[in-house]
């Protein structure tokens, strides 16, 4: 049986993995997203690119870090907005996200209000320079497009909507394209 040596993460050389059965935690697991955040500069390109037009004069958490603590509580499972009041002291989040303490529920809600048509448009060529990282990374020798068809029940009469005698309703039946 193999286990795992204790390993010590580049973004905080405080913090070493093993399995020796020490203290615990079940949202350990961060921990490498936060270390494979560092490796492709995730939240560093998100900074360099996301400008919101925030009017706050007083506050202890970025947009950066806000966007970044609402990241890792969705990876970890914690999708609504209120988790981040039971997760604030948390021992393996506030070393992921870098500060003593989370933000809170109504931080993270009113940070999503800053959003607007254009801070999605910045997001979005985050996206494309992360994309393009992980490209120049795999360098991959061919690209694979998946085209797959899936099916989205709509009811009333929807306009373009079909009977898909597979599934038995009426819906959608797009065509998707996945970059394999």
């Amino acid at each position: 049986m193999a286990t795992l040596p204790q390993i010590t993460l580049d973004f905080n050389r405080q913090i070493k993995l093993s399995n020796d059965g020490g203290s615990l935690s079940s949202d350990t697991g961060e921990l490498i997203f936060r270390e494979f955040d560092e490796k492709i500069g995730f939240s560093k390109t998100i900074a360099r690119f996301l400008h919101l037009k925030d009017e706050r004069h007083y506050f202890i958490h970025s947009n950066e870090d806000l966007l970044r603590q609402k990241i890792y509580q969705i990876i970890a499972g914690y999708f609504e907005d209120d988790a981040a009041d039971q997760l604030t002291n948390d021992p393996v989040f506030t070393k992921v996200v870098g500060k003593d303490a989370l933000a809170s529920q109504p931080s993270l809600s009113r940070f999503f209000s800053r959003f607007d048509a254009e801070s999605i448009a910045q997001l979005n060529q985050a996206n494309q320079e992360l994309l393009d990282k992980v490209h120049q990374f795999r360098e991959p020798k061919a690209l694979i497009i998946d085209l797959d068809s899936t099916h989205a029940d709509t009811y009333g009469k929807q306009e373009s909507a079909a009977y898909n005698s597979h599934y038995g309703t009426v819906g959608f039946h797009p065509l998707v394209a996945f970059d394999g």
